[in-house]
């Protein structure tokens, strides 16, 4: 029978199992620096949920974590290995909306994304459909978002994808060429 989520939970936020609340604290910061940060309380409740459901999922007892931990290595860099499993598990689990994309877009929280999306601007500009700076960019947000949300589970998965289009600016170019094309072209 799993460990119980909330009881994880409660060891996290009453500081009662320090290496829970160092793996959660440590989760917490990676948020914060990626494009999913939502605030300071929200990444830590976000990371607090994340340890629950992956320790829960994975460990049968508490004492079954602290021997995993203990076989890793020695330490923080055991800890830090933890977390970073567990990091990778939330990603995995963070599934992308179309709120949450154009959201990374339009405040730059992915520069890929935005890249992406000026580019797919930039192609309605040259376009007989060009209707102006301002409405190409909202009109390309809307369509990198959506497009985004519709055929990638998370970020890692349209990470994936781009790595698999090419390096750098061939990739983003490739990838706003599928958006143009699945949105635009398809009407002519």
């Amino acid at each position: 029978m799993p460990i119980d989520k909330e009881f994880i939970k409660s060891k996290i936020h009453s500081r009662e199992d320090i290496s829970l609340k160092t793996i959660t604290d440590i989760i917490a910061y990676k948020i914060s620096e990626s494009p999913e940060n939502m605030g300071p309380e929200a990444n830590f409740l976000a990371s607090a949920d994340a340890v629950a459901h992956y320790t829960s999922e994975t460990f049968e007892d508490l004492d079954s974590l602290k021997i995993h931990l203990s076989q890793m290595d020695k330490g923080m860099k055991s800890i830090n290995e933890f977390a970073d499993t567990v990091y990778n598990y939330y990603q995995d689990k963070q599934l992308l909306s179309f709120d949450i994309v154009k959201n990374m877009i339009s405040k730059t929280k992915d520069v890929n994304l935005k890249m992406i999306a000026d580019i797919v601007a930039y192609k309605l500009y040259q376009s007989p459909d060009d209707k102006g700076p301002e409405l190409n960019f909202i009109s390309a947000e809307t369509f990198v978002a959506q497009y985004v949300s519709e055929n990638f589970k998370n970020l890692r998965e349209f990470r994936r994808c781009l790595s698999d289009l090419g390096k750098g600016s061939y990739a983003l170019e490739a990838f706003a060429d599928l958006v143009y094309k699945y949105y635009c072209q398809r009407k002519n």
